[in-house]
């Protein structure tokens, strides 16, 4: 049976850099700010549905270690029993603190092992095609040619496919900063924070119709930054650009850590203050993006965008 505009061929759930890490102080501060994000879900899902899988591109862990990665799957297990979940390559998971550890072929090859999953990978869901994208090369970071070519391919292939790529970088002059002089945001207009090859990544997207949604992590940008969602007319057809902000932290130099001391766990509460994620659901010639707060359990945001 063919289906219709009015036809929902997909709902999923996507969570920016989630950032599991064992230290005890750190890791209760997690589990504390992330509870009511998994809570408010469970309660939701319960009413809506469950969704077709979840994602998170990258930076799932704080550093590559293999208790980190042990950590982040079995809470992300607890929490969503027998939903998918689709992990990403971020920057984190390409090093480890205080290590003399520095090869990436390992980091990639533990990231490999352990998922699963190769680095860059796409999965058909009906009618939409979900592709994963690779991103290395910090602190400059750059789509490999293998993983352009790969991107192109996978376009080719399923050209009747809505398409949404999913990585973990933002593309240039995209999610930008809230208050320029006051520095309250990381942005896609600094070198560690977008892709390096974007142009060529938007003349790919160019080329192929069926590349509708880009969707991004790693700024950790706070709410109402500049370009949070952003749709930009690419070639015949437009491409929008999502950046997911982060449940765990938001705002510029505000990562959590230790304090000089090294006897006490520093937070760094950004303003305001929220427990977020996104949901995605996809029709034939648009989707809607809706924004949770999950402290306060309502949405905060909605977004129509044309395919």
């Amino acid at each position: 049976m063919a289906t219709t505009s009015d036809d929902e061929l997909l709902y999923f759930w996507a969570f920016g850099d989630l950032h599991y890490h064992t230290p005890q102080q750190w890791r209760a501060y997690h589990a504390q700010r992330l509870a009511p994000m998994f809570r408010d879900l469970r309660a939701l899902w319960s009413q809506e549905g469950t969704p077709a899988f979840c994602v998170s591109p990258g930076d799932i862990v704080e550093t590559a270690t293999l208790e980190n990665y042990r950590l982040a799957r079995q809470d992300l297990t607890a929490h969503l029993g027998d939903i998918p979940f689709y992990p990403g390559l971020g920057n984190h998971e390409l090093w480890v603190e205080d290590e003399d550890e520095d090869d990436l072929d390992q980091f990639i090859n533990r990231y490999v092992t352990f998922w699963g999953k190769p680095t860059h990978y796409y999965w058909v869901e009906g009618e939409v095609l979900c592709v994963m994208l690779d991103p290395t090369g910090y602190p400059e970071p750059r789509f490999s040619h293998d993983t352009l070519a790969f991107l192109k391919t996978a376009l080719a292939k399923h050209p009747a496919h809505i398409a949404v790529i999913f990585a973990h970088c933002s593309l240039y002059n995209t999610v930008l900063d809230r208050h320029p002089e006051q520095k309250r945001d990381y942005h896609s207009l600094l070198p560690f924070f977008f892709i390096q090859n974007s142009d060529e990544v938007r003349a790919a997207l160019a080329q192929h119709r069926n590349a509708c949604l880009y969707i991004s992590g790693h700024t950790h940008s706070g709410w109402q930054a500049p370009n949070l969602l952003q749709t930009e007319q690419t070639g015949q057809h437009p491409v929008t650009y999502i950046n997911l902000m982060s449940p765990w932290f938001t705002g510029y130099e505000k990562e959590p850590r230790r304090n000089a001391e090294s006897n006490s766990f520093e937070f760094f509460i950004d303003e305001p203050d929220l427990v977020v994620s996104f949901a995605f659901h996809v029709y034939r010639n648009y989707v809607t993006v809706r924004l949770r707060n999950h402290r306060e359990g309502h949405w905060m945001a909605q977004w129509r965008v044309p395919l």
